[in-house]
């Protein structure tokens, strides 16, 4: 069984508007018994104050160095997490710890919870898959042909994601497109095996390779799972987090989808990754509560009043 309790990790002073729409989100729908949102140079004051005194559950707790204890990886972990400078690269490490030695369920900030997990929590760890045009074993191919493929996917793909209404086109054919496990919604019981496998290939890779883009996140995630489901690892559909994936997640944004959430959702949908990427890139801004209430007919804006409200 998966405890019911759920990780946030933070890093930097004061919290985005958009992290505490997804823990007020995991709060009200998914009903934790506890909320832990660990941080490294979090300002107790703002919203990370005012979400304390909102929300019961929610606990601020410091990184340190006691969480990499016990991991049975020769202090790798550790050693690597004090070395490493990138915030996103930490992060991996931390939520491999967390899920190893407590079992919960970890939430990347970019989220919104619009539906209960359920019996989701069951399973002995779940993640999800999401729609790709470039998958990691790609870069070991000398297939011309495979490569021209992915260059139509990604024009593809970015033709839907500015098309209105592309997200309807890019659903006929997204089953052409790789699928690869994505680490921001990832849930596990205490000391699965699975975790005890991601540290001891941590261990194992070249200190070069230790250090590259993604290596201890989704592609450590991918490799393990080889995106199928295994007795310590459920791997589910892009439905149940991913309802649009990378790039095509921008009509969240688009005028007049706030009709449209319904069909922009799927029966099994549980969490909505939204990609904070499309803040940069689409949407030139941050998302904060000032943007969501001059957009309202948005479907972004129809989430966030979902995971404002209380859960059924």
């Amino acid at each position: 069984m998966i405890p019911n309790r759920v990780f946030f990790i933070w890093f930097g002073r004061q919290l985005p508007w958009t992290a505490a729409l997804a823990i007020r989100s995991a709060w009200r729908v998914q009903k934790p018994r506890e909320i832990l949102l660990y941080h490294a140079g979090l300002e107790n004051a703002g919203l990370a104050a005012e979400l304390a005194a909102e929300i019961p559950a929610l606990k601020l707790c410091p990184i340190e160095g006691g969480l990499f204890e016990n991991l049975n990886d020769g202090g790798v972990t550790y050693n690597l997490y004090n070395e490493l400078p990138s915030p996103a690269t930490k992060a991996n490490l931390v939520r491999l710890a967390l899920l190893y030695k407590y079992g919960g369920i970890y939430l990347d900030t970019d989220v919104i919870v619009v539906g209960e997990l359920g019996r989701l929590l069951e399973l002995r760890g779940f993640c999800g898959v999401e729609p790709v045009a470039l998958p990691q074993d790609i870069f070991k191919s000398i297939n011309p042909f495979r490569w021209l493929l992915c260059g139509f996917q990604f024009a593809f793909r970015e033709f839907c994601a500015r098309l209105p209404s592309g997200y309807k086109i890019f659903r006929l054919g997204e089953r052409y497109y790789s699928t690869a496990a994505n680490n921001a919604v990832l849930a596990s019981e205490q000391g699965n095996e699975f975790f005890k496998q991601a540290f001891e290939t941590i261990q194992k890779m070249p200190p070069a390779e230790q250090r590259k883009r993604f290596r201890l996140g989704t592609h450590l995630l991918q490799k393990l799972t080889q995106n199928q489901s295994s007795p310590n690892m459920t791997v589910l559909p892009a439905e149940f987090f991913y309802p649009l994936g990378p790039e095509v997640s921008a009509h969240w944004f688009r005028k007049g989808t706030a009709r449209q959430l319904g069909d922009m959702l799927y029966a099994d949908t549980k969490i909505v990754h939204w990609y904070n990427s499309v803040e940069k890139r689409f949407l030139k801004t941050k998302i904060d509560g000032t943007w969501v209430e001059r957009h309202p007919d948005t479907a972004f804006s129809e989430l966030a009043k979902k995971g404002r409200k209380q859960g059924k």
